[in-house]
């Protein structure tokens, strides 16, 4: 299947639920292969590439050591963290597909 991403989304940091943005590695010769969302927190290393999913990137590196990946059940897009309910311990992960609308609720890490 031939996967193209949304162009615009906004995925939450996996690990703390905080806000990404879209960032260029400088320098690099394909756009869309080096296009990624990064933590906007500055302690934190996360990041999320489409057709990766969420891993770090510390020292002009990509590192999947730490790689979390979720494949949409109806596309096998990329599935990013859309939405965080504090209140209800519930996460909302989308699919970044242009034509898909996968959403799926689970509960939260921090709620098991």
């Amino acid at each position: 299947m031939n996967h193209h991403p949304k162009m615009t989304f906004f995925p939450l940091c996996d690990l703390h639920h905080g806000p990404m943005r879209r960032v260029m590695l400088e320098g690099s010769a394909s756009a869309e292969a080096q296009s990624f969302h990064q933590c906007e927190r500055r302690d934190c290393q996360r990041i999320f590439r489409d057709g990766y999913g969420y891993s770090d990137f510390a020292d002009l590196q990509f590192d999947a050591s730490r790689l979390s990946y979720r494949k949409c059940p109806i596309c096998e897009g990329t599935l990013y963290l859309a939405d965080v309910d504090r209140v209800l311990k519930v996460e909302t992960w989308e699919c970044a597909e242009t034509k898909c609308d996968y959403t799926e609720d689970v509960s939260s890490p921090s709620s098991r």
